[in-house]
């Protein structure tokens, strides 16, 4: 039963013939070139083998299958292959040496410059190519034959290229013996004489590598930027990568139009044959170095040349890696493109370009993300490090050493998001368009090297400055920590230079050779000036600082009064408040009261929190004598026993009083009565309603009018009685009843009227 062959759908890309070459041979036949061919979209046809014979021929290849369609390698990989460099050819062959619509590519590996020879000595292989990439990995003997090939390193101004001195250099320049770090790219050029437009970039990148694993001689500079501490497998930090530099250079040539066209006949023409011939005359006369390629020679094609170097000398340590994920899409790069874009040449390049170039800019960034969480576990071990004790000085040097690395690290991932700003322009300029309507080249390239760069920041940058503004304000505290001990060392010192300067000065008195003491009087006198003098120096002491402290009052002072006051008043109530000693507290006896009145004098409002300026810039600390008083003041209210107090009477209670004492000071009743309606309207409405019909029954009385008790029972008399001649007298019963029996207490007393319980 025979297998259904696969349909292929218009819009699926064409089918890709993929050859992988081992040998270059001039005369390499055709059947043997197709069978290393592997067509990936062919129809399929069922196999004339049983499945036990396909078991068994499998088993003799010595593989098993693959789990996808993956592109194989002719050469099997070996620890001795490439150990002189590595040369990956792929070319993308022209529709023009196809057949059946298929998209060709082959890859050929060189590892001599012999190879690279034969290749281009076979006109038919080399001459089939619609674009052609070129990988060097640490391949010296190749960079020149290229470089010769393409004419990059042309000594003539029309049609050389400073790229070719950039390219020459594997390592990055150094100053001082250190790497410096550097990126540059090179404008468009044409070259009528050949049809071709160029450019090429060349930048630094940083590669970490295990610790020790790169051994540094006298014959190979050193290329180390840093050392980074990563955790071993205990969980422990030790130093664990060596950072070094590496090289990268790219080549862009794009054929606009067929070599040998019509140019300036007044422009000398640097291919002419006839200069080529005499030049290489002197070449063999005078051994010169310079000479003129001939046109035909060079390679005019569309191409992309990669050159790379490591410094381990490994293919697989440079950027892309041999026979890695990358290598492997470059050679099946059409198939990912849409049946449009690969049915023209001139169109397909300008895609497979972008894409190639996209792809080296996708892994530079991939490389710096790598590098970047490494950093980031390096700047945690420092910070662990620095915050067990900021004030170490000891940690300073590796912070600034950090610190300045990263501003290089920094300084050369803005230098490699310009270049791809550079280059985005540049590659615009090859043949003025872009590789599609819809994005310009290196579309997002720059923008993902602008997300690292600010990752990078945020996660190295930023910790290591915070760090170092951690070390520095911890220093400051500790330096003025020990000012502080110092100052106390020599207020201390001046302590007993001031206890001892009374007894200096007596003794410098009585030492005079004077008449008053000739006769040598008792050392008694001499004792008694001491002490004498040492009271009166105590004293001016004493009075001159409690002096300036009234008047110049701390904040610091506010704020422990105001604790110590909010702790007085949750523990004695009912002898303290938030504002000092309460009034009205009676202590028991005299020693008690002794006590109180020594607590109310210290600790008088005005004195303490009320008396401090809370725009005072003083933070002083309070004096020996006032602990002694705060100490003395929590010891005093524990045990201070005093009167009971009756309950603390409210406003209202306060105005019924005052109101039962008008009968006694009419004028002070109208004055109550006048204000406590309007105070007691928002506290008790229902009151102040009741208080505004009594007060307005009292207005109704003469405000001459006098009372007067005669036993139990009030009697109203006229002023007008005590002052003869005034003609009338006017009686009238009391206010509170009828009878005039009213002591305020009764059941028509003006406190029931109001409503208040008694």
């Amino acid at each position: 039963m025979s297998m259904p062959t696969h349909k292929r759908a218009r819009s699926d890309p064409p089918p890709i013939l993929v050859e992988d070459t081992a040998t270059v041979e001039a005369d390499m036949s055709k059947h043997a070139r197709s069978q290393t061919a592997y067509a990936r979209d062919a129809p399929r046809t069922a196999s004339s083998h049983t499945p036990h014979q396909r078991r068994n021929n499998t088993w003799e290849r010595g593989h098993r299958r693959q789990r996808s369609p993956n592109v194989e390698w002719h050469e099997k990989w070996t620890k001795d292959s490439w150990q002189n460099g590595r040369v990956l050819l792929i070319d993308y062959v022209d529709k023009n040496h196809t057949t059946q619509g298929r998209r060709k590519i082959v890859a050929q590996e060189f590892n001599d410059v012999e190879g690279l020879r034969k290749f281009y000595q076979n006109e038919e292989l080399s001459g089939q190519a619609a674009l052609r990439v070129i990988h060097v990995q640490n391949a010296s003997w190749a960079t020149g034959f290229l470089l010769r090939k393409f004419n990059i390193d042309a000594s003539d101004d029309l049609v050389g290229t400073s790229f070719g001195r950039w390219a020459r250099y594997e390592r990055p320049q150094r100053r001082a013996n250190k790497p410096v770090l550097n990126g540059k790219t090179f404008r468009a050029q044409r070259d009528p004489w050949r049809g071709i437009s160029r450019t090429s970039f060349g930048c630094d990148y940083l590669r970490h590598y295990p610790a020790n694993q790169i051994a540094e001689s006298d014959y190979v500079k050193p290329t180390k930027m840093m050392a980074l501490n990563h955790y071993d497998k205990y969980d422990l930090p030790t130093h664990t990568y060596d950072v070094h530099v590496q090289r990268l250079s790219v080549y862009v040539q794009l054929s606009y139009d067929e070599p040998g066209g019509d140019v300036d006949p007044d422009i000398s023409n640097p291919y002419d044959e006839e200069e080529h011939q005499y030049h290489e005359n002197l070449k063999k006369q005078y051994n010169a170095d310079d000479y003129i390629p001939k046109l035909k020679t060079l390679d005019n094609g569309n191409t992309i040349i990669l050159f790379e170097h490591s410094q381990t000398g490994s293919v697989e340590d440079t950027l892309i890696g041999a026979r890695h994920e990358t290598e492997l899409k470059w050679r099946r790069l059409t198939f990912y493109m849409p049946k449009t874009d690969t049915e023209d040449d001139g169109l397909m390049v300008t895609k497979c370009m972008d894409l190639i170039l996209r792809d080296i800019f996708r892994a530079l960034a991939q490389n710096w993300e790598k590098y970047s969480n490494i950093c980031e576990v390096h700047t945690g071990i420092l910070e662990d490090k620095i915050y067990e004790n900021p004030a170490d000085e000891t940690r300073a040097p590796e912070l600034w050493t950090n610190a300045s690395l990263w501003l290089k690290v920094e300084r050369l991932m803005y230098l490699h998001i310009d270049l791809i700003k550079e280059m985005r322009a540049h590659l615009h300029e090859l043949d003025n368009s872009d590789p599609s309507e819809d994005g310009p080249w290196l579309e997002s390239s720059a923008e993902e090297m602008e997300k690292l760069t600010t990752l990078f920041q945020e996660g190295v940058v930023k910790p290591t400055d915070n760090l170092s503004d951690l070390m520095y304000k911890s220093v400051g505290i500790r330096d003025a920590r020990h000012s502080l001990q110092l100052g106390l060392s020599m207020w201390r010192l001046s302590w007993i230079t001031f206890v001892f300067l009374p007894l200096t000065f007596t003794t410098g008195f009585f030492g005079m050779n004077v008449d008053t003491f000739s006769e040598n009087p008792s050392i008694k006198y001499f004792l008694v000036a001491v002490v004498a003098l040492f009271s009166v120096v105590i004293a001016l002491w004493y009075m001159m600082k409690h002096t300036l402290s009234s008047q110049h009052q701390e904040t610091l002072r506010r704020g422990v009064y105001e604790r110590l006051y909010l702790e007085l008043s949750s523990k004695h109530p009912t002898l303290w408040t938030r504002r000092g000693p309460r009034h009205g507290v009676v202590p028991v006896g005299w020693w008690p009261g002794l006590k109180w009145r020594f607590i109310t004098h210290w600790f008088n409002a005005d004195h303490t929190v009320l008396a401090t300026r809370p725009d005072d810039p003083a933070d002083g600390e309070l004096g020996s004598w006032s602990r002694t008083k705060n100490y003395l003041v929590r010891r005093w209210l524990a045990s201070l026993p005093v009167m009971p107090r009756a309950p603390a009477a409210s406003e209202l209670d306060i105005y019924l009083r005052a109101q039962e004492k008008t009968q006694e000071t009419p004028t002070l009743g109208m004055l109550v009565g006048s204000i406590a309606p309007v105070a007691l309207a928002d506290g008790a409405p229902t009151a102040a309603s009741k208080l505004r019909r009594s007060v307005r029954s009292l207005r109704s009385l003469s405000p001459g009018r006098s009372v007067r008790s005669e036993g139990n029972r009030p009697v109203e008399r006229d002023r007008s009685e005590e002052r003869p001649g005034s003609g009338v007298m006017v009686e009238e019963k009391g206010v509170g009843s009828e009878d005039g029996s009213d002591d305020g207490r009764g059941p028509g007393s003006f406190r029931e009227r109001l409503g208040v319980p008694g």
